[in-house]
């Protein structure tokens, strides 16, 4: 096997350096936002099954006052995990976003053209940002998907203990 070294220059001296920081920051920054959606989404579809199996619970709860006010505070606990899918969707816009251009102009762009390194450096550090704002969204939405984790899990508690009160 025979390796090529590239052509390509960089845009000035060190620039290498910086661009192989850029990229390893972004890796971990997507490793981390990565594990943050898997556990946001996890909380978000474990609430949701929650209700499903609670149903016959839900259902017990509208015969008495007490369990009327209780179904009313499911509904901040339902807009918080609404509020993190909306997170969790902005973060994979912000980044597919910025992936699809990167790629585009790496396909489209001749290796060997002089110009290269300077738009890619820039579409690098693009790419860098939005991953970044897909790192704070993502932190944003696993810290939401804790609130309302333990809020949906406080609240099932309770519900269980009304409905069980009232047969």
């Amino acid at each position: 096997m025979t390796f090529t070294v590239s052509r390509r220059t960089p845009v000035s001296p060190g620039d290498d350096e910086a661009a192989f920081a850029t990229v390893t920051e972004m890796f971990a920054m997507t490793q981390r936002s990565n594990h943050a959606t898997a556990f946001a989404c996890w909380v978000v579809t474990t609430s949701a099954m929650g209700v499903v199996l609670q149903w016959d619970t839900i259902r017990s709860l509208t015969g008495s006052a007490p369990g009327l006010v209780l179904l009313a505070a499911l509904g901040p606990v339902a807009a918080a995990l609404g509020y993190v899918v909306v997170l969790l969707t902005r973060a994979h816009t912000v980044t597919a976003g910025a992936q699809e251009d990167f790629h585009r102009f790496i396909a489209m762009t001749p290796p060997d053209e002089p110009e290269f390194a300077a738009p890619a450096f820039r579409r690098l550090r693009r790419l860098t940002a939005a991953a970044r704002h897909r790192a704070i969204l993502t932190r944003t939405a696993l810290a939401w998907a804790y609130v309302a984790g333990a809020a949906f899990l406080t609240w099932s508690a309770a519900a269980v203990a009304l409905a069980s009160g009232h047969r």
